[in-house]
């Protein structure tokens, strides 16, 4: 009599599985598992070009431009540590599309709001969608295989940087009204939903029982980091906050040349963040993640320290080309320097107490706007960015793998 093969002598379909199968399957992990940073970086820019337009338009003041800022950022750093906490638990598969439904509603409720109480609370969904996400797409990512992290990370910067770029330029044709590109916002989440559903497997990794917990992620590098990340967010989100109302109103550029400047930061991710991804991996995570600190703090100074749409264009091109990989790689430090199986803890970890900074930057930038736009902008930005810089510097290189389980 003959018998059928017992269906759990079957190996286990994961992504590690699957992306370890040939060059292609891994590309098609990546970029499928990356395409939720285009929309977090497409509704960035929708909604920070677009502010001044909104905060007028639900009849806010200019302080609404940091408080809004500080609750999109407040709904991330509440829910980074759920996403990465999810990713070593749970299906990160059905983890990231549950956030990526709630980010689709609440970006298509901004294009809709009335009121700046209603503006704050669709920022702030939008901000706990993306909080879930974030961290548990860069574990993915950075978790797949040790010597990849830098590449794997740098896809998820590359969409991030591209929706960056597109954003302000779909938007300026469409303003002083913006409901629509919101409404595409919304429409390209559903598309990103259907790819994810139907290319990741449900299952990560094989199950890990090392039973490492929370404390495990307490390495001099993560500490480090985690200084260093907090200052990023300061100065991210004081950028985030009010630089196109800095361009539109403290040196009165046209909406259009605005749009242009603004625009850089996207570009600079898009084209930079896989070659500085790359170069991570060849020549050490640690020396790359100063490096890409470096630009921020060169960005960060001359942003508000030049006059002319050249330089503009290419202080904020640099800006974002350290911007779009720094908070990526940072996480792969943290991965590089922690347990396998906590990997997406101590993800969520730097996640949040990135956002913790960001939490700052709005209100820091607000207080100090009665010294003038340029003031404002060298301490917000330019002193963070330096001190950030410098804690780096202090990290410690990991080359040895710390994944235990090869599939």
């Amino acid at each position: 009599m003959s018998t059928q093969p017992r269906s759990d002598s079957a190996p286990m379909v994961t992504v590690r599985s699957v992306a370890g199968r040939s060059p292609a399957m891994f590309a098609l992990i990546v970029i499928i598992s990356a395409i939720p940073a285009f929309l977090e970086g497409f509704d960035t820019n929708l909604y920070t070009f677009g502010s001044p337009f909104v905060v007028h338009n639900v009849h806010g003041t200019v302080a609404l431009l940091g408080e809004v800022s500080t609750g999109y950022a407040l709904g991330i750093a509440i829910f980074s540590m759920v996403g990465g906490y999810l990713f070593d638990r749970f299906s990160v598969k059905y983890t990231i599309m549950a956030s990526v439904v709630i980010f689709a509603v609440f970006t298509v409720w901004t294009g809709y709001v009335t009121s700046p109480a209603g503006l704050f609370a669709a920022r702030l969904g939008v901000g706990i969608g993306v909080g879930i996400f974030q961290p548990a797409i860069v574990a993915l990512l950075g978790d797949i295989f040790f010597e990849t992290r830098g590449r794997a990370v740098s896809a998820f910067a590359v969409f991030f940087g591209l929706g960056l770029f597109i954003g302000p330029n779909l938007m300026n044709p469409f303003l002083p009204h913006y409901r629509t590109p919101f409404i595409l916002s919304g429409l390209a989440a559903v598309i990103s939903l259907l790819l994810f559903y139907f290319v990741i497997p449900k299952t990560y990794k094989k199950p890990e029982r090392r039973g490492i917990g929370f404390s495990g992620i307490f390495h001099r590098n993560v500490a480090v980091l985690s200084v260093a990340i907090f200052l990023f967010g300061i100065a991210l989100f004081g950028f985030l906050g009010y630089y196109s109302d800095y361009l539109l109103k403290g040196i009165a550029l046209s909406s259009a040349h605005a749009a242009e400047v603004v625009s850089m930061g996207g570009l600079g991710g898009f084209i930079c963040a896989f070659p500085i991804g790359y170069m991570a991996d060849k020549l050490g995570r640690k020396r790359v993640v100063s490096f890409a600190a470096l630009l921020i703090a060169i960005g960060c100074l001359g942003m508000f320290s030049v006059g002319s749409i050249t330089a503009l264009l290419v202080l904020t091109f640099a800006f974002g080309a350290g911007w779009g990989i720094f908070v990526d790689l940072v996480a792969t430090m943290g991965q590089d320097s922690v347990d396998d199986s906590i990997a997406g803890t101590v993800t969520g970890w730097l996640f949040l107490v990135f956002n913790v900074g960001a939490l700052l930057g709005g209100p820091l930038f607000a207080s100090l706007l009665p010294e003038g736009f340029e003031t404002a902008g060298l301490i917000t930005l330019g002193l963070s960015s330096v001190l950030a810089l410098a804690f780096t510097l202090m990290t410690r290189p990991i080359e040895q793998s710390n994944i235990a389980l090869a599939e």
